[in-house]
């Protein structure tokens, strides 16, 4: 048990029950009689042990709802943790959960990850607004979370770029605005994306449509280096 004084003054005794939770529920045992027990081991500093623990928050969510919101705490205080890795975890899981009670905890650790000095939580917060979206498409709206995706759309980290681009493609769908400048500034820096990412920028440019000739020759000049592989 988890609540053994043995187990929680031992770290790896901790770890090596949680890891036996997991495996069982992997298995398809359920241990959601646990749940009381899995919340309070999130407050260990183990990133190991945070993970496997969201990871059996995120599952029995749906099926626990109202024990689910006891997480809330956990989630939004780890969302604001020193360690940038803890804070992406934090919110990637908390984005996961699907509650449709959780809504208004979602939008503040949402907007602080896009602004976030690490580029790992940025690229989960662009992801994070199509959860949200997902559950609640007039407050993505209301807080203006796509105007902020749209600034992603400048960001320095060229994986955060691309979920922003993959999460307005998803909130506004196929019939969302391209814009001329965000397009000229995403194939000017192509060659910082990996190929995924490229799909994605280059599935956003299919969109567009060019002013005038002169400037399809230059959109293919910029793609040509591209065109040849």
């Amino acid at each position: 048990s988890l609540r053994n004084p043995a187990v929680e003054r031992d770290p790896e005794k901790r770890r090596e029950v949680v890891k036996r939770v997991i495996a069982y529920m992997t298995l398809g045992i359920d241990v959601s009689r646990l749940f009381m027990e899995m919340i309070m081991a999130t407050s260990s500093n183990d990133l190991v042990i945070k993970k496997m623990v969201y990871l059996y928050i995120c599952n029995y969510a749906s099926t626990n709802p109202e024990l689910s919101l006891l997480a809330i705490n956990t989630f939004q205080k780890d969302c604001r943790d020193e360690d940038p890795m803890v804070r992406g975890l934090a919110l990637r899981s908390f984005c996961s959960l699907r509650l449709p009670n959780i809504v208004e905890y979602l939008q503040k650790p949402i907007e602080d990850g896009l602004a976030d000095p690490s580029a790992y939580v940025r690229k989960t917060a662009a992801l994070g607004c199509v959860k949200l979206h997902n559950l609640s498409p007039r407050l993505v709206d209301d807080a203006g979370l796509t105007a902020k995706l749209r600034t992603a759309l400048y960001d320095r980290d060229p994986v955060v770029v691309a979920n922003a681009v993959c999460a307005l493609e998803e909130i506004e769908g196929r019939e969302g605005p391209v814009e001329r400048q965000i397009v000229h500034h995403l194939l000017n820096r192509i060659r910082e994306f990996n190929e995924w990412a490229q799909v994605v920028v280059l599935g956003l440019v299919s969109r567009y449509t060019p002013a005038d000739s002169n400037e399809t020759f230059d959109v293919m000049n910029i793609l040509e280096e591209r065109l040849k592989h």
